[in-house]
């Protein structure tokens, strides 16, 4: 009898720890789904993306890994210096709109603690950046604006084999693809980032994603 009692105790532990960590986390995924009650909006999550749901009170509520991707050319004795393609999702408050904030982060003149904070979760936009395209595109019925962004960027990558204490110098650049939507006073942006070269491809695969976007009821 004690041990029944042990063991029940044990389990109801448990479960009080499993539902603490489910509601310290800013939402959930049931069934390839993100719900994130918080802000009200869900998102499809694709069989070739990972994800990781962050703390409830973190402004990136969701990052999406892709679980197959290429490595270029050079580096391919060094895969670890490729930049995997990843989607954060992140969600501040702003009385701007959309298109406003967007002008705002693309603004050289513009500074803000809010706008460097974005800027060091979007590797992409971290830097003297290109914008590439921007044009407008609904979030389900919530209108919105998507913007692409090109960076270069330069390292040096470690040689293999006998040459492994040298490095070569090698310059290529990041593509990014922010989509910036508003729901009442909060700012939801999903930017994708990748290697240029991949760019396109994945970036078609980032508008699939966008489309599984919806806005729900809190």
């Amino acid at each position: 009898m004690k041990r029944l009692i042990i063991v029940l105790g044990l389990v109801l532990l448990y479960v009080g720890d499993s539902d603490a960590r489910k509601k310290d986390l800013a939402g959930q995924v049931d069934k390839s789904v993100y719900t994130d009650n918080d802000y009200g909006f869900a998102l499809a999550i694709p069989a070739a993306w990972d994800y990781s749901i962050k703390k409830a009170k973190s402004p990136v509520r969701l990052v999406l890994v892709k679980k197959q991707y290429d490595i270029p050319l050079h580096f391919q004795h060094a895969p670890n210096y490729t930049t995997i393609p990843k989607v954060t999702v992140y969600v501040d408050t702003s009385s701007l709109t959309p298109d406003q904030f967007a002008d705002s982060m693309l603004s050289e003149g513009f500074k803000s603690k809010q706008k460097n904070n974005i800027f060091q979760e979007f590797k992409n936009m971290f830097g003297n950046f290109q914008l590439k395209k921007r044009s407008r595109m609904n979030a389900g019925e919530i209108p919105g604006v998507r913007i692409s962004t090109q960076l270069r960027y330069t390292l040096e990558v470690q040689r293999a084999g006998s040459e492994s204490d040298r490095a070569d110098v090698v310059s290529d650049f990041y593509g990014g693809s922010i989509l910036f939507a508003k729901k009442d006073k909060h700012i939801i942006m999903l930017n994708l980032v990748c290697e240029w070269r991949y760019f396109d491809s994945i970036e078609k695969e980032f508008l699939e994603l966008l489309n599984g976007l919806q806005f729900t009821e809190r």
